[in-house]
């Protein structure tokens, strides 16, 4: 063994010499792992896992492993390049390989190393690092976790703590110590210092609080809780706790008492929320809202609180997520590691309790990593429930005991408050009187009287309204998940659970028994197509939701007609959904499509709204920072790239280097292996895909501005005309067949017509030209441009067979407002329309 290690871990002497003493067998093996962790590789990173190099290694003997990780250690400190330099033009992706995979080497439960080997592993680990030590990039951690375990069977010898003095001055003698850096000092400190009593820092609020409630017990109630405070400050540096971590807090609640714990933690909670607040309020970057013993302190206590389940302490915990998690502009989220603690907690309750608040912190926090992290947490509840992710995200959706009219009434004495939904973006708080008379402000007999039960309804109402947006979210992403109920589960979600109901009742749902499929939507209790039929029986059906790229032209027009005369508002675009279907064009470039290249958009907005269709994109900049916008459909397991380029905006840059605008080029599609030709796309995944890119230079173009072209880049005018002016996007062809239905139903219909991609409104003082497409304005005789900035709070009171397309609403508020254009008074518009 001691040859084995003089030939592991020796001077490094040149790297011809160095390779003369390696096992061929292992040299030429991870030269075919990093070739096919070359070829597989999907941007910048690869999950090295999935490669059958790493299966297959998995299985060799220990001896085999180590001389792997011997020389994986040794490529990294020389910077090797492979054979004939033949991975040079991937040498950042091959040392970041090298980085995970001696990472995942160093974990491997059948590996040990005694004293001697980790100390040679030491002193390879840190030789030569006379640059910046990023400890991210060697597996420093995973070796510290082998001193640990030494450490707990055996006294540390001086000569393995002075290997770890060594690695401790190399990470804190850096210029900056970032978090990787923390993690690693402190572990290291944690192993020489070897577990200690808790310790509070008395230096902010959140230890004061903590040292006032050990104060406030006794005798042998008092002995419990410092226990509990010794045993929440064990693992500090796991990311989570282990079962026999959960166990031990199960004896201490017995000895402390539930109520009591809940009513500490919401308390520290609170604390820590009213001074996130403050930062963000502040918008200061140097802060520190908790020292780093007492933030273990708490994070431990939201671990316990998926034991303790009080519905007050589970909302505290939810709020304080959402507010670690909250992104501090130039900083990003103040506290990862309070925020992760919360997700845990969720996926520890029962399903009914934690899921619900894991799918609103997926509609509310976007950062990717965060995302990842929630499905994932929703993903092991499901398995150990035994079902879906999907099932288990409908069965958790609490219904808040909803009436058949989507309300929900509260009692204080002879008063009432009602919460009603209106539409998924709407609700309502109003209020009777003892005579039952409708009042909108809050009666002082109930703010006075009942203020604990009134914040307990104002929060609900808050609650439902986060609940109905992320349900909203979720059932709109059911178009491409292959989703399908018996009638029994579709009944039992969809009509009996009134918070979903809402949904359920206002959607058109596909019913096939005996290969015979019928469309049908649930309206006043009973089941009706598009010609009123009403004695439908669907008990022994499957369901799925109904996509009108699988239904005719006719059927379409039936569904539509059909809403609009019934005064259904739909939640989101379902029949009056845009379809998209592949174009000559498109058959023409075969292998992608160039629909939407050319168009110069708004890289922030775009960023934001990426994250909330559920695309990975990272913003671009001055640095290393190109990357492709792309959605993952998992269902269909397809993947879709809209390609993006920076060349020719590139020098137009904010403070901090980020690019203010990205250029558009193709969208492609790829199956789970190769690329998929436009018109192999199943009709649906083309379709939906090709909607979110549209949605994208809709909303992101800089001709969506209506600002740009008085105080807009110049080069770029010409673009600005063209989008703001010209073709009809699939989108803006929708809008115009919905106006053209609308427009002869409103009070202003003799005063509008229609010319091209334009709705005409002739005003008292002149005629307008309003583009269906981006809603700007041109003024007759001479296509004057007219700048008006939409108030969302102003829109036209038109009955809409949806909700969620601004731009319409647009269009419209303006067409009502420029029919009486003599009776317009901001002076901002009026100037314009003066200027002849």
């Amino acid at each position: 063994m001691n040859d084995f290690f003089k030939r592991m871990f020796g001077h490094l002497a040149k790297e011809t010499q160095k390779e003369t003493s390696v096992n061929k067998e292992v040299q030429l093996f991870l030269n075919d792992f990093i070739n096919e962790a070359i070829d597989a590789k999907e941007g910048y990173t690869i999950k090295l896992s999935t490669l059958e190099h790493y299966k297959t290694l998995k299985t060799k003997s220990v001896g085999f492993k180590k001389d792997v990780i011997r020389l994986l250690i040794y490529y990294k400190n020389i910077g090797y390049r492979g054979i004939n330099n033949s991975w040079a033009k991937e040498s950042y992706y091959v040392k970041d390989v090298f980085s995970k995979l001696v990472s995942l080497l160093m974990r491997l439960s059948d590996l040990t190393f005694d004293e001697d080997e980790l100390l040679q592993l030491s002193k390879e680990l840190s030789a030569k690092k006379k640059d910046y030590f990023y400890t991210s990039e060697w597996p420093i951690v995973p070796f510290l976790s082998r001193v640990e375990k030494l450490a707990k069977n055996t006294t540390l010898t001086p000569k393995l703590k002075q290997s770890l003095n060594h690695i401790q001055k190399l990470v804190s003698n850096q210029r900056y110590v970032y978090a990787d850096e923390t993690k690693v000092l402190n572990k290291i400190k944690l192993i020489k210092e070897g577990p200690k009593q808790f310790s509070v820092s008395d230096s902010d609020k959140l230890g004061g609080a903590i040292l006032n409630t050990a104060k406030a017990f006794k005798g042998e109630k008092q002995e419990a809780f410092i226990s509990l405070l010794n045993h929440f400050s064990k693992g500090r540096e796991k990311s989570t706790p282990t079962k026999a971590w959960f166990k031990d807090c199960n004896s201490k609640i017995e000895l402390i008492g539930e109520e009591f714990l809940v009513t500490s933690f919401i308390s520290w909670i609170g604390l820590i929320i009213q001074q996130l607040k403050v930062i963000h309020k502040e918008k200061t970057y140097e802060f520190t809202f908790a020292s780093d013993e007492n933030v273990q302190l708490l994070r431990s206590a939201i671990w316990m609180s998926s034991l303790l389940n009080d519905n007050n302490l589970n909302q505290a915990v939810e709020d304080l997520g959402l507010w670690s998690f909250k992104k501090l502009s130039g900083y990003g989220a103040v506290s990862v590691k309070l925020g992760n603690a919360c997700i845990y907690t969720f996926s520890k309750l029962p399903y009914k309790d934690g899921v619900s608040r894991l799918t609103k912190f997926r509609m509310k926090i976007k950062y990717p990593s965060v995302q990842s992290l929630i499905t994932k947490a929703i993903v092991r509840v499901a398995e150990a429930e035994g079902k879906t992710m999907d099932e288990i995200e409908e069965l958790a959706v609490q219904d808040y005991k909803l009436n058949n009219d989507y309300q929900l009434t509260k009692s204080f004495d002879s008063y009432k408050g009602i919460i009603t939904i209106i539409d998924s973006s709407t609700i309502t708080l109003l209020w009777e009187n003892e005579k039952g008379k409708q009042i909108k402000t809050i009666p002082k007999y109930v703010r006075d009287n009942f203020p604990t039960e009134l914040r307990v309804l104002k929060k609900q109402v808050k609650d439902i309204q986060s609940n109905l947006s992320a349900q909203k979210n979720r059932i709109e992403k059911i178009f491409l998940s292959k989703r399908r109920w018996t009638y029994s589960q579709w009944e039992e979600l969809y009509l009996e659970n009134k918070l979903l109901a809402f949904f359920g009742t206002k959607l058109i749902w596909n019913f096939t028994e005996s290969n015979k499929t019928i469309s049908a939507i649930f309206h006043k209790g009973k089941f009706v197509n598009t010609q009123g039929t009403t004695n439908i029986d669907f008990k022994k059906s499957i369901v799925e939701l109904w996509h009108p790229v699988t239904a005719t032209v006719k059927e379409v027009e039936l569904w539509r007609t059909w809403l609009v005369k019934n005064k259904v508002k739909q939640p989101f675009k379902q029949a009056h959904r845009e379809v998209y279907i592949v174009t000559d064009a498109e058959k023409t470039t075969n292998s992608y499509s160039n629909r939407y290249a050319a168009h110069i958009i708004r890289q922030h907005i775009f960023n934001a709204l990426c994250r909330e269709r559920g695309w990975r994109y990272q913003l671009q900049g001055q640095w290393d920072s190109h990357n492709i916008p792309t959605l993952y459909i998992p269902s269909w397991k397809y993947r879709i790239e809209f390609w993006t380029e920076t060349e020719g905006v590139h020098d137009s840059a904010n403070d901090m280097g980020i690019f203010n605008y990205l250029q558009t080029d193709q969208v492609r599609f790829y199956d789970e292996f190769n690329q998929v030709n436009m018109i192999d796309v199943p009709a649906i995944v083309f379709s939906e895909c090709m909607r979110d890119v549209d949605l994208f230079v809709g909303v992101t173009s800089i001709g969506a501005d209506p600002n740009w072209r008085d105080g807009g880049e110049e080069r770029f005018h010409g673009y600005w005309s063209s989008f703001s002016f010209g073709e009809l996007a699939t989108s803006g062809i929708e809008r115009k067949s919905l106006l053209e239905n609308l427009i002869p139903k409103l009070q202003i219909k003799d005063q509008c017509s229609f010319e091209g991609n334009f709705l005409i409104v002739k005003g008292k003082l002149r005629i307008y030209k309003i583009h269906m497409g981006s809603g700007n304005i041109l003024m007759k005789p001479n296509d004057q441009y007219l700048c008006i900035v939409a108030d969302r709070k102003k829109e036209a009171n038109v009955f809409l067979p949806f909700e969620g397309d601004s731009t319409l609403a647009t269009i419209l508020s303006k067409a009502f407002m420029l029919a009486n254009d003599d009776k317009i008074k901001d002076k901002t518009i009026t100037s314009q329309i003066d200027r002849h």
